[in-house]
């Protein structure tokens, strides 16, 4: 039996080489042709991915692999295959993750889960707490795993597993945020010909750099790429705090968008630092970027996550004088910090407005400054109106639909919500449309253009792929929930009623 395996694979390999001949002359098929050869070759992949997870699992075990000097399996499997270590590491990490998770080996086997969504499964899978590698190895957890594989992209499903990951983990997710912090650089080096910069922030400090830098209007164009833009707005930054505006109007400021104050079905409470800069071409900051609001950083936030964190702060002020409090030699009496969020209950993450996980005490940090304004969310996440309707979307509008969508709608555009304007699905002065949230689609720049240069309609979805529906405000978060993925749209052609984007067809959404 095993020679038979061994000579199955050899005769593969020859079949591979002679089929490499006939698919050099591939120019000259159909376009139908080519995309059917693609998808079983992709089809063939996954399953050979799976046949060598099996060896290379074995072969670990067995240690047979493995030299002198050889500082691990990794090591080994990187001499043999001269692929390099990093290479070698990905192969074992997807290994191990095919081989403990039987339900996404298969869905992997059929197609269904593409290799790049394995490889962020298995890196997480790697990354994570025992306790939470054994949660995503349960059957209930690898059947959502799949299901958000089947309904999201690559950068959408990478999301999705870390905001499950930090949910069932909050002590982790912060003590990579402090890691990461003790990390932060900035070095400027003035040489002859100029100054040379180089740097590191954390996620969330990036993210107010970012908006920062966009705030002063500076956009790439005929003239300057967006590096030489990035440049022209940190000078602009520079000259605005040297003329003595740092501590003025454009200081940082908070503003938080929060669910109803009684819990209910999808309320969400949103964190947002807003950095408030000099007006832009049109009068107000952003504006020219098309966002139609002043700049600001937005933490998304169940509202259960909130009265999570309210709670775990009473508890452990209550905890004064307990266990929870040491010494130090001085005698004053400080929080032991090392493991204070391993204790809350699991919650889903505050996240930023693309769905990237925030630490907790960065949302605490921002709860301490901020304004609050209230968006509730339905059941399947989507914001109800806000009020009365006006030509451009600014404000609470434009939040509501940003917490929504949460990207460029634009299927496979991942272009974010700070290069993205609100878009009237009925167009305001054509088909007197109102500035509803219900009317509103966010989309890039590019793809707002082909909207209009086309003539399509937009059909927005009833719910988000893989969305699931969330329990009560003051139920606790099932293990086998996925958090709420950006929504989806349908573009047609007006005039035929063609389909010109349209989600990757999915069995487990609904219907739109």
């Amino acid at each position: 039996m095993t020679r038979d395996a061994v000579s199955r694979l050899a005769r593969l390999r020859q079949s591979a080489a002679q089929l490499a001949d006939q698919v050099a002359a591939c120019g000259e098929w159909s376009g139908r042709e080519r995309a059917e050869a693609l998808s079983s070759l992709d089809l063939l992949v996954a399953a050979l991915t799976r046949v060598r997870a099996d060896l290379l699992v074995a072969e670990r075990n067995a240690g047979t692999s493995q030299r002198p000097g050889d500082r691990s399996f990794e090591a080994a499997r990187a001499r043999i295959s001269r692929t390099g270590a990093a290479e070698a590491t990905r192969e074992v990490r997807q290994a191990d993750a095919l081989v403990s998770m039987p339900t996404v080996a298969a869905a992997v086997g059929d197609g269904r889960v593409p290799l790049g969504h394995l490889d962020t499964l298995a890196r997480v899978a790697a990354t994570a707490a025992p306790e939470v590698a054994q949660l995503f190895r349960s059957a209930e957890m690898q059947a959502t795993v799949v299901q958000l594989a089947v309904a999201q992209s690559a950068p959408d499903f990478a999301r999705s597993l870390a905001q499950l990951a930090a949910s069932r983990d909050p002590q982790a997710l912060e003590d990579t945020h402090e890691a990461v912090r003790r990390e932060r650089s900035l070095v400027l080096s003035h040489r002859a010909r100029g100054t040379y910069l180089k740097g590191f922030l954390d996620r969330v400090a990036g993210e107010a750099l970012q908006v920062a830098l966009d705030s002063t209007g500076q956009v790439p164009d005929g003239t300057r790429s967006p590096e030489q833009a990035r440049a022209d707005a940190l000078v602009a930054l520079a000259r605005r705090a040297c003329a003595g505006m740092a501590g003025g109007e454009g200081s940082a400021r908070r503003r938080v968008a929060a669910g109803s104050d009684v819990p209910a079905a999808g309320a969400e409470r949103e964190v947002r630092g807003r950095a408030e800069g000099v007006d832009g071409a049109k009068g107000e900051t952003g504006k020219g970027l098309g966002a139609s609001s002043r700049p600001h950083v937005s933490l998304i936030v169940p509202v259960e996550t909130f009265a999570a964190l309210r709670n775990h702060h009473r508890d452990r002020e209550a905890a004064r004088s307990g266990d929870d409090w040491v010494v130090e030699d001085a005698g004053q009496p400080v929080p032991d910090a090392a493991d204070q969020w391993s204790t809350m209950a699991p919650v889903p993450p505050a996240t930023l407005e693309d769905g990237t996980p925030v630490a907790m005490s960065e949302l605490a940090q921002a709860l301490c400054d901020c304004e609050i304004t209230r968006i509730v969310m339905s059941a399947e996440g989507v914001p109800v109106d806000l009020g009365r309707t006006r030509r451009t979307y600014s404000g609470v509008h434009r939040r509501a639909v940003v917490a929504r969508d949460r990207q460029c709608a634009w299927n496979g555009c991942h272009a974010s919500a700070r290069w993205s304007q609100v878009h009237h699905i009925r167009w305001w002065d054509r088909d007197r449309g109102s500035t509803s949230i219900e009317n509103g689609v966010l989309l890039c720049d590019y793809h707002h253009h082909e909207v209009h240069r086309l003539d399509l309609t937009i059909e927005r979805h009833a719910k988000p792929p893989g969305h699931l529906q969330r329990r009560r405000a003051s139920d606790r978060l099932p293990e086998e929930e996925p958090p709420f993925a950006p929504m989806r749209y349908t573009f047609r052609r007006r005039r035929d009623g063609r389909t010109v984007s349209a989600p990757e067809r999915n069995p487990s959404a609904a219907s739109p």
